[in-house]
């Protein structure tokens, strides 16, 4: 009698961790392992993100605050900010090009086709992690 308890237990577990696995997932998904663990890093950043930011807005309004102060003493050249845009195109794994024009709303958009089921996972994610903060 143990025995079939223990054997049905095992069963279960054994029919969970197969289910669980990503490259099960992914398989009846269609995608591949890499996306699909993409795809829940990304969520999972963005529901920390979103629950934090609702959880803290304090915080996060004086962080607007500090950054928009940055950028007009910038404007008034009291301050001077520069951003290694190279590095930058080479962590998002996009390829630099001198000529390109160095708006970051167009590197945030490049990397947002490249990368469009990650940054889908976010944007939802981070909805929800407003929604339960």
């Amino acid at each position: 009698m143990i025995n079939e308890i223990n054997s049905s237990q095992t069963g279960m577990v054994d029919s969970i961790k197969t289910f669980m696995e990503p490259e099960a997932i992914a398989q009846t998904i269609g995608i591949q392992k890499n996306t699909l663990i993409e795809a829940g890093l990304y969520g999972a950043i963005g529901f920390l993100a979103g629950f934090l930011i609702k959880k803290y807005s304090e915080y996060f309004i004086a962080l607007v605050f500090l950054i928009v102060a940055l950028i007009i003493l910038q404007q008034f050249d009291y301050l001077s900010l520069s951003f290694n845009n190279a590095k930058i195109h080479e962590f998002f794994g996009l390829q630099y090009n001198a000529l390109m024009s160095e708006r970051y709303g167009t590197l945030l958009i490049e990397w947002i086709k490249a990368n469009s089921i990650g940054s889908a996972s976010f944007v939802v994610s981070f909805l929800i992690g407003l929604k339960v903060g």
